[in-house]
């Protein structure tokens, strides 16, 4: 057997998809191996049964309602969370044949020879009996395949994973040595609290990320000393907020003091109206109310001109921002960017509030185009899976590929609640003009022009041809 697998065929009878291997040598189930694996004793990994074709045996797993790795993120990408976890399933895979006492080379760890469970969300492994070292590097088509699906944003993910590539070709590279370094980078945070806790990380390792050349470079004394300066502006905002908070409370000291002006004035007139007074009586009562009227004017002038000054600091802040925003948007590193941008765009939609006048200045220096005719033929999907029965009415739109089909919605692209059709049941594929059909292990099949397709079968489809899946029957066009 060799460790590509090519080898592998695929069967299906009434109620069970089989991935074939054939035996190499013979006396199968004759060691301690085989017969715990043909046993079906051991849970994480496929059942299987031998059968005894023409003389030879051919070892056959059930694979009913699972999919590959392979197939698994074809087109997607892993998060962080789906990679941890994956190594977190095969550590324990792998500790369970140590409880059996399996040898672990018999576990083959190809991406297509991985099956996840979408019910159970579990990974199942493929065992091998009767091969020991199947591969000097049984990691390293995994590797690949995990490198080329990895979301290249997540930094300390994308690190992990070439620290365990470059472990997994050690001679005594274990899985738990990879889930160990998941481990670790768990116990430290993760992701950076503030700009301050940021810019130390990058300070104490000693580089940052040009973000034009993708590289690493060493971090120098005029970098350092630039980034420090960020960190100063936005730690100011704590500072500056209190003579802010200030003048909030002085304007509504001196609205409560022009309020009890007026009601002073008013508490003069009512009492040169409802009563009889002396000269001496008026004229005080005159005094008084001018005293009032004095401080109510003052009382509104001062509001006008905190105010003024207010509006005055938001925009002057607003002008600092984007300074800041423009003199380091390249220059500075990406986790400082990442924590910039978000207080960014809090505090740009708070200025623009307050500051409609501005907003409006620079809508009116955008340019104005003339309206464009939309094309509503581009709109259309340019693929379409229509329907051929008379209950289901729901066309397929091919928006974009790969297109995955099946019933168990935020796994699939596209969900036909129906009996008949698997959690994953196929996927659709564009490689250059041509689309391709392929078979994920469905239970009731999928069938082009009425020819029921292999276990992972891939097939080019062509407008006309019919296609059904489970019971419901579609045309492609």
């Amino acid at each position: 057997m060799r460790g590509n697998m090519e080898e592998a065929k695929y069967f299906k009878d009434y109620q069970h998809n089989y991935l074939i291997l054939k035996c190499e040598g013979t006396g199968v189930g004759e060691s301690y191996q085989s017969r715990m694996l043909l046993s079906g004793k051991i849970e994480r990994l496929l059942k299987c049964s031998v059968r005894h074709i023409n003389g030879e045996a051919f070892l056959y797993y059930d694979i009913s309602s699972r999919v590959t790795l392979e197939n698994l993120y074809r087109g997607k990408k892993l998060s962080y969370e789906q990679a941890r976890e994956l190594f977190r399933q095969l550590d324990g895979i792998y500790r369970i044949l140590e409880e059996y006492f399996m040898e672990e080379a018999g576990l083959l760890v190809f991406p297509e020879s991985i099956y996840y469970d979408l019910s159970s969300e579990r990974y199942f492994g493929l065992y091998y009996p009767g091969k020991k070292g199947l591969s000097d590097k049984p990691y390293e088509k995994l590797m690949d395949f995990l490198l080329n699906h990895t979301d290249t944003g997540v930094r300390k993910m994308t690190d992990i994973l070439y620290r365990i590539y470059e472990m997994s070709g050690e001679p005594f590279f274990s899985i738990g040595d990879a889930l160990s370094l998941f481990e670790e980078e768990e116990e430290t945070p993760a992701e950076v609290n503030g700009i301050e806790e940021c810019m130390q990380t990058q300070t104490a390792q000693g580089y940052i990320m040009d973000k034009k050349e993708g590289k690493m470079t060493e971090m120098t004394a005029a970098d350092d000393c630039g980034y420090f300066d960020i960190v100063q502006e936005a730690g100011k905002e704590s500072e500056e907020a209190e003579p802010h908070v200030s003048q909030q409370k002085n304007r509504a000291f001196y609205g409560v003091f022009a309020i009890f002006s007026l009601g002073g004035i008013a508490a003069a007139v009512w009492l040169c109206l409802h009563f009889v007074l002396t000269e001496q009586e008026m004229l005080l009562l005159i005094c008084c109310a001018g005293v009032m009227g004095l401080c109510f004017i003052f009382s509104v002038v001062q509001l006008l001109l905190s105010g003024s000054g207010i509006r005055k600091k938001e925009q002057e802040e607003s002008a600092l921002l984007w300074d800041i925003e423009d003199e380091f948007r390249d220059e500075r590193p990406i986790a400082i960017q990442n924590v910039l941008d978000k207080n960014m765009d809090m505090r740009t939609e708070r200025i623009c509030l307050n500051s409609g006048q501005a907003a409006g200045r620079e809508e009116e220096k955008a340019p104005c185009g003339e309206t464009v005719f939309l094309d509503i033929r581009r709109q259309k999907a340019e693929y379409k899976l229509y329907s051929l029965d008379k209950k289901n009415k729901k066309h397929i739109d091919l928006t974009r590929f790969p297109f995955s089909i099946g019933k168990m919605p935020g796994c699939v692209d596209c969900v036909l609640p129906d009996d008949s059709v698997s959690r994953l049941h196929a996927r659709l594929e564009k490689q250059g003009e041509r689309i391709l059909l392929t078979d994920m292990n469905s239970t009731n099949g999928t069938y082009k022009n009425g020819l029921r397709m292999e276990p992972s079968e891939t097939v080019e489809i062509e407008p006309g041809d019919e296609i059904r899946f489970g019971k419901l029957n579609y045309c492609y066009r």
